[in-house]
């Protein structure tokens, strides 16, 4: 069956003005051949294949050493932030001063920061990494991107492109997606999975019913359809440039719920059998047959009433 994705061609148009790959280490099959880029047995590596150029965007489980990092410069940063703090202090004494002097109402005053309300960059997006639509490994039917990146859990967070102080854009998979472990001497294999194994058809969100409904309108009207992606059958496999780099198959589970920190479009992985599933608008392991405890989602929008 020929499965084309309408929301991943959007995703392609707006990644294309978004700017740079985030933290992304990728590798060229050109520098592999030259022998620039050598296989390294202390990295892993995420392959990924599709139908043309794509983009995505993968969160890395924060581990130990990726905590404390985060922590030292959390707590550098908010130094900085008292400092600040005092530096505005000093003016609105100055300020409040003048007001009731003329019997004007003083400006508010600042806010002292605290541990607890201090905004920092969120620790999930500390190992994010991104590909697409440049730095492609493999030109072709199909296409390959392979990232080196740190050993550890990685989880798909959708067709996404920017962030980490660039535009970002794209959907992220924030109500329910998947995890896989990416080991050290390994190129972890993803193939087109994440285009393809998921039944869209029995998912469907907003853009993409939408995307059905402009899609019958332009056939009722005898327009052409919209140029789409096509997307086949599941399918693995590396190219030859990488036959003596130790490889294995991506094993995904179910993931729970995340926050949409880019702010950017939400959706969910649509059902993958045997893998993902849903209880509405609860996540099952269709590994276990378990539902999954998801956290509670946090929003720094402030809500109009």
């Amino acid at each position: 069956m020929r499965i084309v994705r309408t929301a991943l061609a959007a995703a392609l148009v707006a990644a294309s003005l978004a700017g740079t790959p985030l933290r992304a280490d990728p590798v060229e099959e050109k520098n592999v051949l030259s022998g620039k880029a050598k296989f390294d047995p202390a990295k892993g590596y995420i392959l990924v294949s599709g139908p043309t150029r794509i983009v995505g965007m993968f969160l890395r489980v924060p581990d130990d050493a990726t905590r404390a990092e985060w922590e030292k410069d959390r707590q550098k940063a908010f130094e900085k932030a008292k400092r600040r703090y005092a530096g505005d202090l000093a003016a609105w004494n100055l300020q409040a001063s003048n007001a009731r002097a003329n019997k004007a109402e003083p400006p508010p005053a600042p806010v002292e920061p605290t541990l607890e309300t201090f905004q920092f960059d969120p620790i999930d997006l500390r190992d994010a990494v991104s590909f697409g639509p440049q730095y492609v490994y493999a030109k072709g039917e199909p296409t390959y991107y392979l990232q080196a990146v740190k050993p550890g859990t990685y989880i798909w967070y959708g067709n996404v492109f920017g962030g980490n102080g660039l535009p970002a854009a794209g959907t992220c998979m924030c109500m329910g997606t998947v995890r896989f472990e990416v080991k050290a001497g390994v190129v972890t294999d993803t193939g087109n999975w994440f285009l393809a194994a998921p039944k869209w058809g029995e998912d469907m969100d907003v853009a993409r019913k939408t995307a059905m409904e402009a899609a019958a309108k332009r056939a009722a009207e005898g327009k052409q359809p919209q140029k789409t992606i096509p997307v086949g059958e599941v399918r693995f496999g590396r190219p030859a440039s990488l036959k003596d780099w130790p490889s294995a198959q991506a094993e995904f589970h179910a993931n729970p719920k995340l926050n949409n920190m880019l702010g950017i479009f939400v959706s969910r992985l649509a059902p993958v059998p045997g893998v993902l599933a849903y209880h509405r608008d609860i996540i099952v392991d269709e590994r276990t047959g378990q539902e999954i405890e998801s956290p509670t989602l946090i929003s720094r929008a402030k809500i109009k009433r």
